[in-house]
């Protein structure tokens, strides 16, 4: 009975010192200096923080330049760590995503609306343009034509209340549920190419692909 009690107790004790998380790794490396000189990862929580370095390397994980990945790791605590490593072990669980990043193509261009919540097929695609210069957007949102503005932060976008012509259409239905969804967009990635737009959830609300 003494030697269960202590095999719980060390069970639960090694159980505290570790936990499970997801998180984004960068398409790149770059130049960091730990104890020397050396490439680091880029690693972030949620999609919408900001890159930190990432000194130590993830158990199991065979890194690819040129794809962005989702990762669910194991993260222990390590009780007695080298004087010049870190105190945390991380471990590969699971690849969520591995994706394929085409840095030439940026948020800057001509959209058109492939997909979008609330919506199962399109008669006339919507679309997007988006303008640096002025941080505007503007498009056609399946009967009226509209123009507004966007605020960018890195990933996080945001858009602002939108000006509309004022042309009726016998189903209002797309255009009304496709600016509801514009309204929600909180952050944006693009993968092979398409535009992902995303909510505060994380949830993808509309994708787009390249208008040629």
């Amino acid at each position: 009975m003494k030697s269960l009690f202590i095999i719980l107790i060390l069970s639960l004790s090694t159980n505290s010192c570790e936990k499970t998380k997801n998180v984004y790794i960068a398409d790149h490396l770059i130049d960091c200096t730990g104890v020397a000189p050396q490439k680091c990862m880029l690693i972030k929580e949620n999609i919408i923080d900001d890159w930190t370095h990432f000194y130590g390397n993830i158990k199991g994980f065979k890194y690819e330049t040129g794809f962005e990945y989702l990762l669910k790791v194991k993260i222990e605590t390590i009780k007695k760590p080298p004087a010049d490593g870190s105190s945390l072990k991380y471990t590969l669980i699971e690849i969520l995503e591995k994706n394929k990043t085409q840095k030439q193509v940026n948020l800057h261009n001509n959209w058109k609306i492939i997909s979008m919540e609330g919506v199962d097929s399109f008669e006339k695609n919507p679309s997007l343009k988006f303008d640096s210069n002025k941080n505007g957007v503007s498009g056609f949102s399946g009967c009226n034509n509209f123009f507004g503005n966007f605020d960018l932060d890195k990933q996080s976008l945001s858009l602002g209340e939108m000006g509309m012509t004022r042309k009726m259409c016998p189903n209002m239905a797309l255009e009304n549920t496709f600016i509801n969804n514009l309204k929600n967009v909180s952050t944006y990635k693009i993968v092979d190419s398409k535009l992902k737009l995303l909510n505060k959830e994380n949830q993808i609300i509309i994708t787009c692909e390249l208008i040629k």
